[in-house]
């Protein structure tokens, strides 16, 4: 709705805290209405629309990279679910071209592509990766088809939901979903009783509003909507849940897993090169953060101020964790490291 408003009228109302808020909230009671009448189609997710061939095929190998580098692993195996593939199964293709026997993408919504695009995309992968010729032909009409791949969208397809019913993975992942689920804390639940002993969760979680009130205030302005406002604005459309690394962290250290939390980006500093856990993160950035933060703190909402200040300067996260049947329950600083 707010995209489709004139560009004068789209500025005055973004301009606007409480302006803003309104629309996001009409904005997602919409968004439900089509939701709940079978309509998931939506913009996001579109990480190709802007991209040529050769940007598109970087960017598929720069995340099944950052997979790799962050986890420890040299290459994937068995069965893998993909959390919020977007408009591309081109990661999907990466993991069956590294030896995976069976690959899932499962989203909650369907993002808008061109065809042609997506098209030439998976003809490239195919001829420039000789193990995806041994996977089989591959078919493309409204959706990639091949016998090893699945993709699944809506409400079954939803991080809470699919995994409810769902186990024996070696590896789920996801790349900037995670904030755009309803509520994180169950699907982490769910996903951990999805894995096979031994498997890996491998979630890069973006903490920021996604442009919300950053392109008009200062980046963490979305920290003072009151949570009971906030809920209305994101329920349905999938704009940032503002869980934060707290909950995340409470939430692993429930789960039978041993696991890392990496920092990529600190309000105040920007994102971080390479990850690093919060301690191993050089005092100057950290300070820098801190001041941002306790600069702007005094209107978060009330809920949020009470958090931590070193949580609050964490504006990015990457989850590495692994499920062992004899591990206990939130382990950390493990051999991951």
């Amino acid at each position: 709705m707010i995209s489709k408003l004139k560009p004068y009228l789209r500025k005055l109302v973004l301009k606007s805290y409480v302006l803003s808020i309104i629309a996001y909230i009409v904005v997602d009671i919409l968004t439900g209405f089509r939701y709940r009448q079978g309509n998931y189609l939506t913009k996001s997710g579109a990480a190709h629309a802007d991209r040529d061939l050769e940007g598109s095929l970087s960017y598929i190998r720069e995340v099944i990279g950052d997979y790799k580098k962050y986890s420890g692993l040299d290459r994937f195996y068995g069965s893998v679910a993909e959390v919020g593939p977007g408009d591309n199964a081109g990661v999907g293709l990466l993991f069956l071209a590294d030896g995976c026997t069976k690959v899932d993408l499962v989203d909650r919504f369907y993002s808008k592509r061109d065809p042609a695009i997506h098209a030439s995309i998976y003809q490239a992968l195919f001829d420039q990766y000789d193990a995806l010729k041994e996977v089989g032909e591959y078919h493309y009409g409204e959706e990639l088809e091949i016998d090893s791949l699945n993709i699944r969208h809506g409400p079954a397809a939803s991080a809470e939901e699919y995994f409810d019913t769902q186990e024996s993975y070696d590896f789920i992942v996801s790349r900037a979903v995670m904030e755009h689920v309803y509520d994180p804390v169950l699907a982490l639940n769910r996903m951990a009783v999805a894995l096979k002993d031994g498997g890996y969760m491998l979630h890069i979680v973006d903490l920021r509003d996604h442009g919300m009130f950053s392109e008009n205030f200062h980046e963490l302005k979305f920290l003072e909507v009151p949570d009971c406002f906030y809920s209305r604005m994101t329920s349905w459309s999938g704009l940032p849940n503002r869980v934060l690394i707290t909950e995340y962290r409470s939430a692993l250290d429930k789960l039978p897993l041993t696991y890392k939390l990496l920092v990529t980006c600190l309000a105040g500093v920007g994102m971080l090169s390479p990850y690093l856990e919060y301690r191993d993160i050089p005092a100057d950035l950290k300070k820098q953060s801190l001041d941002y933060v306790r600069s702007v703190k005094g209107s978060f909402s009330k809920r949020i101020k009470q958090l931590p200040e070193e949580d609050l300067c964490v504006a990015g996260i990457y989850i590495v964790a692994q499920k062992s049947a004899d591990s206990e329950a939130g382990t950390r600083d493990s051999s991951l490291d």
